[in-house]
């Protein structure tokens, strides 16, 4: 239908007639009819004289078995599986015997749905090889009259036979995930650990940084309240951040701290358009346990060495640590990202991989509106009861 609205052309007007007489053609002709126009109708790939196929090669009288099915004391279900064309030829659904095998390989989750024995399971099945959407039709019933369907049953079916027909291409998406997944992580732990390993003592201890300790220690002999970043006076606040600020400018600080803002923009980039301008390291409230460690260290200069005293190789002694400790907090927030970076790339992947599903008919792990699925022709893979 959705074809012919979109062009409404003579081959697609056919098209939708014979699709919606193949699938209420047990209503237009009776049950009886029904297994001859499945085997014999316009369209129908032959397997001998007739289309009809089942579990076995077994010779198939079609006569024996309209007989049969129409003086079944049981139901007997008529289902229409079908692909959209691209999908029948580049998976190699276009002939019957690709369908047959299909259908027999999945007979006992048929049984299943139907809640049949499946000694008891009785299957016909015919495919037509039509223009926009190449199916089959399947008749299915219990040989002793047994067996129900519910919307559950249906659901099983549609998973079966999907994952079945998709089978290789779901392969595909979830290679590719761990590929992802596996080189961000590599990439992550070999950068970081190399970083890492150049913050040693070599640490640069500028002009600046020598008075930044010593007006800090000044600072700290006239404060008496508790020694936490938070609970200091603005002028307090601002030397230490000025000293947090020149601990970012060493190069291995520096290079470390500019991995943590890369992976912090792939983070941002998966919810803002705009790109995030980064936060400066001294700024940045995610390192803010630093400047603890900052007062910490010059709280204990400061009881021991007269300011006057603090010279490079104090300051020096006490940066080394400082700076080891700051690289291993950005070090533990790049790998905390990357982590969920890595979280939200499988997240995405696996949306992509439930989207394809979907849009066959297969069960997801989000709620599915049934009555979409069931016969939403722009899905692609469409299972009629």
């Amino acid at each position: 239908m959705k074809s012919y609205l979109e062009n409404k052309t003579k081959v697609n007007a056919t098209e939708f007639l014979n699709e919606f007489l193949e699938r209420n053609a047990d209503r237009i002709d009776g049950v009886k009819k029904l297994v001859s126009y499945y085997a014999e109708r316009p369209g129908v790939e032959k397997l001998g004289k007739h289309g009809l196929f089942s579990q076995t090669d077994e010779k198939i009288n079609l006569d024996e078995v309209a007989d049969e099915v129409s003086n079944h004391n049981g139901i007997v279900w008529t289902h229409v599986i079908s692909l959209k064309r691209e999908d029948a030829e580049r998976l190699g659904y276009n002939n019957a015997n690709a369908w047959k095998s299909l259908i027999r390989r999945n007979a006992l989750e048929i049984a299943k749905a139907h809640k049949i024995e499946p000694s008891d399971l009785q299957w016909y099945g015919a495919f037509h090889n039509t223009t926009h959407h190449p199916h089959i039709h399947l008749l299915v019933y219990s040989k002793l009259g047994q067996g129900y369907l519910t919307n559950n049953g249906i659901e099983s079916m549609r998973s079966a036979f999907g994952n079945d027909i998709f089978r290789n291409e779901q392969y595909k998406l979830f290679e590719m995930q761990t590929e992802i997944r596996n080189k961000l992580k590599n990439e992550a732990k070999n950068v970081i650990d190399d970083l890492l390993e150049n913050i040693n003592s070599n640490v640069r201890v500028s002009d600046r940084m020598i008075e930044l300790f010593q007006k800090l220690s000044e600072q700290l002999k006239s404060y008496n309240g508790r020694l936490m970043y938070g609970y200091l006076p603005k002028a307090i606040k601002e030397t230490v951040n000025e000293i947090a600020g020149e601990l970012a400018k060493d190069s291995n600080i520096k290079n470390l701290y500019a991995k943590w803002n890369k992976i912090n923009r792939e983070k941002l980039s998966l919810y803002y358009d705009n790109k995030k301008t980064d936060i400066p390291l001294e700024d940045n409230k995610e390192f803010r346990s630093i400047k603890n460690y900052i007062l910490k260290s010059v709280s204990l200069i400061s009881k021991t060495t007269p300011t006057s005293e603090i010279n490079e190789a104090t300051v020096k002694k006490s940066v080394s640590g400082i700076a080891k400790n700051l690289a291993r907090l950005i070090a533990n927030s790049c790998q905390q990202k990357r982590k969920k970076l890595l979280g939200q790339v499988d997240s995405k992947l696996k949306s992509k991989i439930e989207e394809k599903k979907l849009a066959h008919g297969l069960k997801t792990d989000r709620t599915i509106n049934e009555n979409e699925i069931e016969n939403n022709e722009e899905q692609g893979y469409t299972i009629s009861m």
